[in-house]
């Protein structure tokens, strides 16, 4: 009996040994290329490439009896307690239907790939400090779930994003689009603040449901326009149905990918596990939501132009700590007539009401306009100011280069 269960365990072991090598093999005969901003239908199926073995193995019918009466471990289903694979968690307001949609699996497709799914795992974890507090923001309002990750559609999360249309921030709002839900001035640009933005961006969402009564469509509005997603139903004849639209040629391409796109990423990450993709896990996250997760802070009103980086010195804390939270001030202080808010850590406030007593606000009562031939150095001289001084109010370095047209701000002497 002893010899039976040698030649048996020899048996798994090898056997073992056959298909690690095979597994291993196939991943590096089969690493993925650059990928294609969607992955193709037919593309072809990963094979697996197995080395020819030395020998024919020949079954032995004699061994194969014995083992019928061997003492081997009873096997049992696996069930929950003991690692059933986890079922696949519905999506609120999303059917099992549209999630099996062609549109949709592309886009998963090509999330499980390595690259993309190592570049959403990088969006998803370098996004949480926002993130979880959108998600907080979501399930107030009762809104989808699926929103959390629009952000990742737009952005990747990057709270200072820019694309070559002129969107900015988080949640990419454009400058026609942002009253009345931002402020944008000389000054202040809300579009670059994540908690402000994605307020704004919830109530914009909102508004487009309330209009369409369909979230999808309201998504798909989020992207090309109420206006033309009017345009697209009035073309339909006056069908609300975002796939008819999508798949009819009603909506423009970027649009039409838009939705599909975002309810992929959503799956995948609400549904890690049963995909098997290593990213963070959408459940167990939000035990982490406390603070600034949550968007805890403490709040300081000022009426005139407060300079951050001096508030933040005179607090003694670090200064990029203060501007992180305080993004909306391109300049790098608040508003010289208007109310402003500035963000502060959490049980910090009487800390700033003190150090603010000791700071004086900034002074500028001239703004120019950047000629041909202009520098720093010649309009410091020209203000009797320093370079520093001029930099500091605007936001930009000491070396930088000026262009005809810009306007800077100029301090009091």
């Amino acid at each position: 009996m002893k010899k039976i269960f040698t030649i048996f365990a020899a048996l798994i072991i090898s056997a073992s040994m056959f298909a690690e090598d095979a597994v291993v093999e196939a991943l590096e005969t089969t690493g993925s290329s650059a990928a294609e901003p969607l992955a193709s239908d037919d593309a072809a199926p990963l094979s697996f490439t197995e080395e020819p073995m030395e020998e024919e193995v020949v079954e032995d019918e004699a061994f194969l009896e014995l083992l019928k009466t061997a003492l081997l471990p009873e096997l049992h289903p696996l069930d929950k307690e003991n690692g059933a694979p986890p079922e696949h968690i519905a999506i609120s307001f999303i059917s099992d239907e549209e999630i099996a949609k062609p549109e949709v699996e592309r886009f998963r497709k090509m999330y499980l790939s390595p690259k993309w799914s190592a570049l959403l795992r990088g969006y998803l974890e370098s996004a949480m400090e926002y993130r979880l507090f959108v998600r907080k923001a979501v399930s107030d309002r009762q809104m989808p779930e699926m929103l959390e990750y629009l952000p990742v559609v737009e952005s990747n999360y990057k709270t200072s994003a820019k694309s070559r249309s002129g969107a900015i921030g988080m949640w990419q709002f454009m400058a026609n689009s942002v009253w009345p839900f931002l402020t944008l001035n000389d000054f202040v640009d809300e579009r670059l603040d994540p908690w402000k933005s994605t307020d704004a961006a919830l109530r914009k969402l909102t508004d487009n449901y309330n209009i369409f009564n369909d979230w999808l469509l309201a998504i798909g509005a989020y992207n090309c326009g109420v206006g033309a997603m009017n345009r697209a139903i009035k073309r339909a004849g006056g069908v609300k149905d975002f796939w008819y639209l999508a798949e009819n040629g009603y909506l423009s391409k970027q649009t039409a990918e838009y939705v599909p796109k975002l309810i992929a990423i959503a799956d995948l990450a609400i549904n890690s596990e049963y995909y098997g993709i290593d990213i963070p896990n959408h459940k167990e996250e939000y035990e982490l939501l406390e603070n600034e997760k949550n968007g805890n802070f403490d709040y300081l009103t000022v009426h005139k132009a407060y300079s951050i980086n001096q508030l933040a010195q005179e607090m003694r804390m670090d200064a990029a700590t203060l501007k992180r939270l305080n993004p909306s001030y391109t300049m790098g202080m608040t508003h010289p007539s208007k109310a402003s808010e500035i963000r502060l850590p959490l049980g910090m406030k009487q800390s700033a009401e003190d150090a603010l007593a000791n700071l004086t606000p900034v002074e500028f009562p001239f703004k120019y306009t950047v000629v041909a031939g202009d520098s720093l150095w010649s309009i410091s001289r020209k203000y009797k100011t320093s370079v520093s001084a001029i930099c500091e109010l605007n936001g930009i370095k000491e070396n930088a280069i000026l262009k005809i047209g810009k306007i800077l701000y100029i301090p009091s002497k």
